[in-house]
C-alpha cells in the first residue's frame, strides 16, 4: 500500500505540471509568447508533456512588465465591484461616540 502511494506521487506531480503549463499557455496573451506561436507550444506540450511543460515554464513566455501587471491588477479590481462595509465598524455619519 505504501509503495503504491509513493509511486503515485511522481505521477501526480507530473500531471499538475502538465495541466498547469497547458492552462498557462492557453491563458497567456499572444504578444507574450516567445520563440514559436502558441499553437506549436500546445502541440509540443501534448506530444512531450514533461519536457514541453518544463520548456513552456522556463522558455515559453516573456516576463510580465510592471505596466502589464499594474493593468491586470486594475482590471481585476474593477471586476470585483464596489466595496460594501458591514459590521460594527461601519461609519453611520452620526459624528462619533
Amino acid at each position: 500500500m505504501t509503495l503504491q502511494l509513493l509511486a503515485a506521487v511522481p505521477l501526480v506531480l507530473v500531471a499538475v505540471l502538465c495541466v498547469g503549463a497547458l492552462l498557462d499557455c492557453v491563458r497567456t496573451p499572444e504578444e507574450r509568447v516567445r520563440h514559436v506561436p502558441k499553437l506549436l507550444w500546445l502541440l509540443f506540450m501534448f506530444s512531450a508533456p514533461i519536457v514541453g511543460g518544463l520548456a513552456w515554464t522556463y522558455l515559453g513566455k516573456r516576463p510580465e512588465t510592471s505596466e502589464q501587471s499594474a493593468q491586470s491588477a486594475h482590471i481585476t479590481n474593477m471586476t470585483k465591484g464596489p466595496a460594501h462595509r458591514t459590521g460594527p465598524f461601519v461609519h453611520s455619519g452620526s459624528g462619533g461616540i
